[in-house]
């Protein structure tokens, strides 16, 4: 149909002996017609074939592009629900493992604290127990002491007995063998006084 009327404008450019271009010519033809370009015109059978060919390019895309299309849709869809569930999951966990987090420090100080006052008080009863064995230690000494200051005592009032017991004896040997007047005995008897005040 296109050709036909093609050839008719050709014909009537000819026909007329214009010297105009052949869109100058195409233009005119068309002006003569109706004033539209062909394919501004209504042609049944090209809109019949357009609607065809519309209508089979729609069902191939329908069976072979927009299943994929919405499949991979659905999928990024499934895939994006999907990672927001897992962050919403990992936000979960985070906030779990920092209260768990939370509160093992807060029984780790509670923990500290109680060890530095058990350790302090250990110390202070080692402190107390040490003091005491000192004590201990210095009455035991103290007592030891007196102990053997009180035998050392008896030891030398025994041997100050003795020695005074044998020259009480010696005195008395010496008065019996000598037979001697009273201003001798008595002059003996301040010198062996005097010896035993010596040795004493």
């Amino acid at each position: 149909m296109s050709s036909e009327l093609n050839g008719q404008v050709y014909a009537q450019a000819s026909a007329a002996g214009s010297s105009e271009t052949h869109s100058e010519v195409a233009v005119a033809g068309h002006e003569e017609k109706g004033g539209l370009p062909p394919f501004l015109r209504f042609d049944p059978g090209v809109w019949i074939w357009t609607m065809i060919v519309f209508l089979g390019l729609l069902f191939i895309l329908r069976k072979m592009a927009w299943k994929p299309i919405l499949a991979s849709i659905d999928e990024r869809e499934k895939t994006i629900k999907e990672s927001l569930d897992q962050a919403a999951r990992i936000q979960e966990e985070s906030k779990r493992i920092s209260e768990e987090q939370n509160k093992i420090l807060a029984a780790a100080r509670t923990e500290a604290h109680a060890l530095i006052q058990s350790s302090r008080q250990a110390a202070e009863d080692i402190r107390r127990k040490l003091e005491q064995a000192a004590q201990e230690e210095k009455a035991r000494i103290l007592a030891s002491a007196h102990t053997e200051i009180e035998a050392s005592k008896r030891a030398a009032i025994a041997e100050l007995r003795r020695t005074t017991a044998d020259l009480s004896i010696q005195i008395a040997e010496k008065l019996i063998r000598a037979n001697l007047d009273d201003a001798k005995q008595r002059a003996l008897v301040d010198q062996l006084i005097t010896e035993v005040n010596g040795k004493a």
